[in-house]
């Protein structure tokens, strides 16, 4: 019994500070604090557990209960006993309850090894070369998710093909043929429209990557984009988004943008908060009842901003899925203020539906669990459903 409680209390301690982790990269917090709060963290996680083995393997006949016979030790080792019960029920809540919203109608999954394809190295520098030699490694294991979505919108825009992409972190690690192959599978989607939910460009050195990568997307209703945290890296947010620009995006952010799909109206719109202030002088919302209200938001975080509003639809990432996510555990850190609540997936509230990212690539070329996503959404009209239903 004694373990069962010490398990509990070691998942309930880890647990506790992976949710402070996960708060506090949720914030636009500067990057050197957060850098150092991942570090005062880990202390904080594995030094008492070091301490508390120490003690109990170094001193004959002692108990775990004689380690922490402290009070205020005590306390918090009760406490965290209790968290630990509630962290492993919701483990397997989320692991065997959750399921898709009942208007997702399908979803098909496929891979796509980059690494066996290409044939060619695409991880550069020394720490991305090993950790890609880690078993089951998934960082250039490619995942064509495609979904088909049905809304209450205008019968005009059944089929509309919407294709997702995020976080893609050009930052010289991953080599840029994997992203190209990444636009080669998006383009192959024939979609109407193309998001891109931030993080785009770590590093300046790669911003000549943009007209070969981003460039090439193809889409008769155009390719938006938010930025996200990490383009924050880039000094010059005018030269970032200049560069951009040249190669035909549209920035979602600061306004209302308003395109025609078969006589309907499709209202976009983007969010990179707290990083990046658009969204906050954002005028007042046009109404579009009936039409497609599209929010494209780096971060799902934004979510209650998005269910005041009159959006049917949001894109977001950030999250990278967790990057690691353990077998029924699931992923443990992702820097958002749900925490792994809603780390990737789709979700639905009320008419809303939010669908996140685990993105395509990220800092670390690690990936257990979690492969990068590419996404197409095909949108169905229940208007057009019930007509087609309707006795002829």
């Amino acid at each position: 019994m004694e373990w069962i409680i010490l398990i509990l209390g070691t998942i309930g301690h880890v647990g506790l500070w992976c949710v402070v982790f996960n708060r506090v990269h949720a914030t636009a917090f500067p990057r050197k604090f957060r850098k150092f709060s991942e570090k005062a963290i880990l202390v904080i996680v594995f030094a008492p557990m070091f301490w508390a083995f120490y003690l109990r393997i170094r001193i004959p006949g002692n108990s775990f209960a004689d380690v922490i016979s402290l009070p205020l030790i005590t306390y918090y080792y009760y406490a965290v006993v209790g968290l630990g019960c509630l962290f492993v029920i919701r483990w397997l809540y989320r692991k065997f309850c959750f399921k898709l919203p009942s208007n997702v109608i399908a979803s098909k999954t496929e891979y796509l090894n980059l690494k066996t394809e290409l044939k060619a190295p695409l991880l550069h520098g020394r720490l991305p070369r090993l950790l890609g030699l880690f078993p089951f490694n998934e960082v250039l294991l490619l995942t064509l998710q495609r979904m088909t979505i049905e809304l209450e919108i205008p019968p005009e825009l059944d089929g509309l093909k919407i294709c997702q992409l995020s976080d893609l972190h050009f930052t010289g690690e991953v080599d840029i043929r994997y992203f190209e192959r990444v636009v080669e599978e998006a383009n192959q989607f024939e979609p109407d429209l193309v998001v891109i939910t931030g993080d785009l460009i770590d590093h300046a050195k790669c911003v000549d990557w943009i007209p070969q990568t981003f460039g090439k997307l193809n889409a008769p209703l155009g390719v938006y984009y938010v930025l996200g945290n990490h383009d924050r890296r880039i000094r010059s947010e005018t030269f970032l988004r200049n560069n951009i620009h040249d190669s035909g995006l549209i920035q979602a952010s600061a306004k209302w943008h308003q395109i025609e799909f078969n006589g309907a109206t499709i209202q976009i719109t983007g969010n990179a908060l707290p990083w990046y202030r658009d969204a906050e002088q954002l005028p007042e919302q046009p109404e579009n009842k009936a039409g497609l209200n599209i929010l494209l938001s780096h971060s799902p975080d934004q979510l209650d901003w998005a269910r005041r509003r009159d959006f049917q639809l949001m894109f977001a990432g950030h999250t990278h899925g967790g990057q690691i996510a353990f077998p029924i555990i699931g992923p443990v850190v992702a820097p958002s203020k749900y925490g792994v609540g809603y780390s990737s997936g789709t979700f639905r509230f009320d008419k809303l539906i939010m669908h996140v990212s685990r993105g395509l690539s990220g800092d670390e070329t690690i990936r257990w669990g979690s492969p990068p996503e590419l996404g197409l959404f095909t949108i169905r009209s229940n208007q057009q459903a019930k007509s087609n239903q309707a006795p002829q």
